[in-house]
């Protein structure tokens, strides 16, 4: 298409040359938008005018590696426009008869604050969206916590969604959903990723990294540095990066257990009761004690206290919804056939014996 001025143009059109060039810019709103459009569809000769203008200033504003000089651009517009153009003069004698001559600068010096206007109007958009890409700040770092007896439901910025366990952490160096998805977890939460091949979705949880396949699962971090990951659906794959050993990938009914740089699969075994915390519900089917006492720290904010070995061996099976913490340590106590002790900020709890000094 020619980049000639065209020869129709009115240069006594009334159309609003200061919304047009928003137009061409792409800065207008969607309202003035329609009704520029609604113009040029009305005024062919405007729009034609536009469209040139628009080939050349983008012509320009994309040269040199999208680096805009936005003075050395509109003169180029100006030499462009102050140039003599050939056209063909009609009239004379003959029927048809006409002369090729170059026509004056007059038209464009008339039409000259028009397309100055629009030129720069478009080089300075241009030069905008470029120092926006080359400057826009980069998102901030993330943090959640919860405290003891808080959960919390999240939606990170990747769309993914997040139900943190009480008394946990979760955490994101700045660029998270942009230039990477890699998390830090303290404490336990329940993650359904929004899978992108681009951008790989990591967590770090002590000496874990568990990289999402697609999928949904719960991660949970003990004080002894042990970390399980149940899978709900989906794949994940689990390694202990300190150890560098290779991923073992688990699938939908899968628990993984990190710990002592090895990881232990048992396969299909994940059910409801393995998430049932993210509706507040505490459900334990054989669990051992260590992992009972991490969740009433997070919970209840209660240290529980397991010194006899033979207890320390035992396991629990109970749920406990919305129950106080008097109430779940009594049932602990006569699931497991104990006696519990307080000393201090710590229940101890030990075999049956003869009635302690304090009893709760």
């Amino acid at each position: 298409m020619s980049d000639e001025f065209p020869s129709a143009l009115n240069p006594e059109s009334d159309a609003d040359w200061e919304a047009i060039g928003r137009f061409v810019a792409g800065e207008s709103d969607p309202h003035e938008a329609s009704q520029v459009a609604a113009w040029l569809a009305a005024h062919p000769e405007d729009a034609a005018f536009v469209a040139m203008m628009q080939r050349r200033t983008t012509r320009i504003a994309s040269r040199a590696d999208l680096a805009v000089d936005t003075e050395a651009a509109l003169s180029a517009v100006r030499a462009r426009m102050e140039a003599p153009s050939l056209s063909v003069v009609r009239g004379g004698s003959g029927a048809g008869g006409g002369a090729i001559r170059a026509t004056s600068s007059s038209m464009s010096r008339r039409w000259s604050g028009v397309l100055v206007a629009i030129a720069a109007t478009v080089l300075f958009a241009a030069g905008v969206r470029q120092w926006r890409s080359s400057t826009a700040p980069v998102a901030e770092a993330l943090s959640y916590v919860t405290v003891v007896g808080q959960r919390d439901s999240l939606q990170l910025p990747d769309g993914s969604t997040v139900v943190l366990a009480p008394g946990s952490r979760l955490t994101a160096a700045a660029g998270f959903g942009t230039a990477h998805r890699e998390l830090t977890l303290e404490g336990a939460a329940y993650f359904d990723v929004r899978h992108q091949d681009a951008l790989p979705f990591t967590i770090r949880s002590g000496n874990a990294e568990i990289r999402d396949l697609g999928t949904a699962f719960s991660v949970k971090q003990e004080a002894s540095g042990q970390v399980s990951v149940a899978v709900t659906h989906g794949v994940v794959a689990l390694r202990d990066v300190v150890a560098a050993t290779a991923p073992v990938e688990l699938q939908a009914g899968d628990r993984g257990v990190l710990s002592r740089g090895a990881v232990q699969v048992a396969r299909g075994i994940v059910t409801d009761a393995d998430v049932a915390w993210t509706r507040g519900l505490l459900a334990y089917r054989d669990a051992p004690l260590h992992e009972v006492q991490d969740d009433l720290r997070r919970w209840y904010g209660i240290e529980l206290e397991v010194t006899d070995p033979t207890l320390a061996g035992r396991t629990l099976t109970a749920s406990f919804l919305a129950d106080s913490s008097a109430q779940v340590l009594r049932v602990i106590a006569l699931a497991l056939g104990a006696d519990l002790m307080q000393r201090g900020d710590t229940i101890r709890l030990q075999p049956n014996g003869p009635a302690p000094a304090s009893r709760r």
